[in-house]
């Protein structure tokens, strides 16, 4: 019979991640989030972002709490994914017409030679750039420093919080915008287990995540499915 490793094996296995290397990967999740045009890319950074964060919350909480936080936020992803797949996220909603998304298109696109490159995504890249840049000066002052968590546990909590506004802040979609949403949601989850560490709070903050991205996928709902279902009955009308 096939033996699976344990919790505390797999924190041996990858515990050269933990500590800095799972902070400096956060700002890699981050930033992929905030400048990846395809959503399913998006919603995958955002399911290896809670694993990352998993290993800073094992330096805070007893190792079973975390594997929870871990599992809590691939189930979040679970249901992102799922309900983008079923409103056909990515494409034209009823209530946009193709001649309507072909101007705007052309009207938001630069030309670089051969190529086309949209101009949101430029400036989304210059902007994350700008913020990982401030998050890292600024998380190395002493004035700036957060109380009661370690060097790593600072600098992904500043991480998380700032990049996850400025990816709500760059976008009015649902999808999108919840991402930013659960980044920065992230980000005080993690902040709050270097204070507290009471089982029935931290079980209170998880049923809060999952009540967001419950919101977040009726929201994706309400943008693609509702429209769709009255422009149906427009037709048979």
């Amino acid at each position: 019979m096939a033996n699976f490793p344990t919790i505390f094996d797999l924190l041996a296995r990858f515990d050269f991640l933990r500590g800095l290397p799972a902070a400096y990967l956060l700002f890699v999740t981050t930033f992929v989030i905030i400048v990846a045009r395809h959503w399913q890319l998006s919603v995958f950074m955002l399911a290896a972002q809670y694993l990352i964060a998993g290993l800073l919350f094992v330096d805070m909480l007893d190792p079973r709490l975390a594997v929870i936080k871990v599992l809590v936020g691939q189930f979040v992803c679970l249901i992102l994914y799922v309900t983008a797949r079923q409103v056909a996220w990515g494409q034209l909603p009823v209530d946009v017409s193709l001649e309507e998304a072909v101007q705007l298109r052309r009207q938001l696109q630069l030309r670089f030679g051969q190529f086309l490159l949209p101009s949101t995504t430029l400036f989304r890249i210059f902007l994350a750039l700008l913020t990982v840049v401030v998050v890292y000066t600024l998380s190395q002052r002493a004035i700036f420093r957060l109380p009661a968590v370690t060097d790593p546990v600072n600098l992904a909590v500043f991480i998380l919080l700032c990049m996850g506004l400025l990816g709500l802040s760059l976008s009015t979609e649902p999808l999108r915008a919840g991402l930013g949403v659960l980044t920065f949601w992230l980000g005080f989850e993690l902040f709050f287990a270097s204070l507290e560490q009471s089982v029935a709070l931290l079980a209170v903050l998880a049923a809060a995540t999952l009540i967001a991205a419950l919101a977040i996928a009726y929201l994706i709902q309400a943008r693609h499915a509702i429209p769709a279902i009255f422009a149906e009955r427009r037709r048979r009308s």
